[in-house]
């Protein structure tokens, strides 16, 4: 049901226990629930039953990977949500020549947000910094430290991205990219630790939906 070529870089780091636990499966799935949001199987003659949405997010994943002409899409999911859709996404993990994987990544306390507004204020960090350390330097890390990010943590992760946004080069060289394309490819996160590399990845603008964005006003 689940093999290790299912995972984004496996060979690096073969995720043993969850090939155990994929193999505990039913016979026969169940691809319908009785939920009030979803997508409606209606045109099926289903009437008031949607997909399910452990094989949702399979389809919703190959959508956006179509659309964006990608024929090797990685699926970030933590090692418990893998364990859950594994078995729903057998049939969509090879679709039509395209090839989708699993990359695992911990869990993110993006849920204690006073908390870490209060972190931003007290160090003086600017919202456009802010945005960073979210959405682009925070997921980073989640990918290194599979077993999750902890809320004491982030008090050092962020005096951590500030040393690396002040190391920042004027431009970052093509070759340093090239080289932080290949790592991240093979699954090589250990990057994220080191201060120098680290400044030298970082974008000048917020990341939104994949891409770094200009905040507003900016010319």
């Amino acid at each position: 049901m689940l093999a290790r070529d299912d995972f984004h870089a496996h060979r690096a780091r073969p995720p043993g226990h969850l090939l155990t636990i994929a193999q505990n499966v039913p016979e026969r799935l169940i691809l319908s629930r009785t939920r009030d949001h979803g997508i409606s199987l209606a045109p099926l003659g289903l009437d008031g039953l949607v997909l399910d949405p452990r094989v949702g997010v399979h389809i919703a994943v190959l959508a956006v990977a179509d659309r964006s002409n990608a024929g090797q899409p990685v699926m970030t999911v933590t090692e418990n949500a893998a364990a859950n859709v594994a078995a729903y996404g057998a049939m969509f993990r090879r679709h039509n020549g395209t090839r989708l994987r699993y990359a695992l990544h911990g869990r993110i306390p993006y849920d204690d947000t006073a908390a870490l507004q209060r972190l931003c204020d007290v160090h003086r960090v600017s919202p456009t910094h802010r945005e960073l350390f979210l959405t682009w330097f925070l997921p980073l890390c989640s990918l290194h430290l599979r077993t999750g990010i902890t809320p004491a943590q982030l008090q050092g992760l962020l005096k951590f991205w500030r040393r690396a946004h002040l190391a920042r080069p004027d431009t970052p060289g093509s070759d340093v990219l090239a080289e932080l394309r290949h790592r991240l490819a093979a699954g090589d996160m250990r990057w994220v630790t080191d201060v120098r590399t680290l400044s030298r990845a970082i974008p000048d603008y917020p990341v939104t939906h994949g891409f770094a964005k200009e905040p507003e006003g900016a010319s």
